[in-house]
C-alpha cells in the first residue's frame, strides 16, 4: 500500500539525539466527524529548525496549538521532550516550551521591556516579580534581547504604540527570555517584510545552532524555508503529504504538491528535484 506522504532524507540531517517532538496517528476535530487533522505522524529531532507549510485550512495552526498544550485531543499520541502530552503540559515542561501565537499574546498596556520581562516569570517566585520588580540581571538580559532585535530605542514604549512588525519582534524577545528548549511559532514573522523576516530567522537559526534549541514554525514563504529551515513538512486537508530536508523542496516540486492530489509518486518527486 502506498504511504500517504513522501519522505526524503539525507545523511546530513540525521541526528542521534532523542526527538524533541513525536506525533503518532494524531486526529483532531472541532466538531464530531469534521476532521481537521487526519492521522498525522511526525518526529522532530532535538536541535532542529523545522518549517510547516500548507494552504489555509490545512491544519497548521491546529497542530501548533495541540503541541503547545492548548487543544486537548482524544486520538493519537504526542510526546514533547520525552514527556507524553494530554492537554496542558505540567509546569516543569511548560517552562521549556515557548509559544508565539498568531496574535502574539502581548499585554498592550505594558511597555516592550515589561512584556519581554514576563518571559522570565517562571524563574522567580514571590510578590516582587508579581508586582513587576525584576532582578537587574533579568532587566539587562531583556534589554540585550531588544537590542539584538533592533528595539532598544522602543523598550519603554507601550506595546499599543508599536507597529505590527515591532510587536512581532517583542513577542520573539519575550519567548527567548523564557529560555526554552522548544519554540513553537505560528507564522511569527508574518507581519514583517521579507528582509526583516530573513533577519529574524537568521537570528533564530543561529540560536538553534548555538543553544541547541528546537524550533517549529509555520511559514508561507518558500524562499525563507529554503534559506533557513533544516527540514520542511507540508500539510494538506489535515494530512502530512510531504516531508524532506528544506533545500530539497524546489519551486516545481512545491507547486506540484500544492496543486496536486494528496500523494505524489517518488518518480515524480525525483524528476522534479533534478
Amino acid at each position: 500500500m502506498t504511504q500517504p506522504w513522501i519522505t526524503l532524507r539525507s545523511e546530513e540531517t540525521l541526528t542521534l539525539s532523542a526527538p524533541a517532538v513525536v506525533v503518532k496517528d494524531l486526529w483532531f476535530a472541532y466538531r464530531e466527524g469534521e476532521w481537521i487533522l487526519r492521522g498525522v505522524d511526525l518526529q522532530i529531532p532535538a536541535g532542529g529548525f523545522w518549517a510547516i507549510m500548507g494552504p489555509s485550512g490545512a491544519g497548521k495552526t491546529t497542530l501548533m496549538r495541540i503541541l503547545a498544550g492548548l487543544l486537548p485531543f482524544s486520538r493519537g499520541q504526542v510526546l514533547l521532550l520525552g514527556h507524553p502530552l494530554r492537554g496542558k503540559p505540567e509546569p516543569a515542561l511548560r517552562r521549556l516550551i515557548g509559544y508565539i501565537p498568531q496574535q502574539l499574546g502581548l499585554v498592550r498596556g505594558l511597555t516592550a521591556l515589561e512584556n519581554v520581562l514576563l518571559g522570565s516569570l517562571a524563574r522567580h517566585d514571590g510578590w516582587r516579580t508579581a508586582l513587576g520588580f525584576f532582578p537587574r540581571a533579568e532587566i539587562e538580559r531583556a534589554m540585550a534581547l531588544l537590542e539584538m532585535l533592533d528595539l532598544a530605542d522602543r523598550a519603554h514604549e507601550k506595546v499599543f504604540r508599536l507597529s505590527g512588525g515591532e510587536r512581532q519582534r517583542v513577542a520573539i524577545a519575550r519567548t527567548l527570555m523564557q529560555d526554552p528548549q522548544l519554540i513553537l511559532a505560528d507564522e511569527f514573522v508574518s507581519d514583517l517584510d521579507l528582509p526583516r523576516a530573513a533577519q529574524v530567522l537568521a537570528l533564530v537559526h543561529r540560536l538553534v545552532r548555538e543553544r541547541g534549541l528546537t524550533v517549529i514554525l509555520n511559514l508561507h514563504e518558500l524562499q525563507l524555508v529554503q534559506e533557513f529551515a533544516d527540514h520542511v513538512v507540508i500539510l494538506k486537508e489535515g494530512r502530512m503529504v510531504f516531508e524532506s530536508p528544506a533545500p530539497d523542496l524546489t519551486w516545481p516540486l512545491f507547486r506540484e504538491i500544492m496543486e496536486g492530489e494528496h500523494e505524489i509518486s517518488s518518480e515524480i518527486t525525483q524528476e522534479l528535484r533534478r
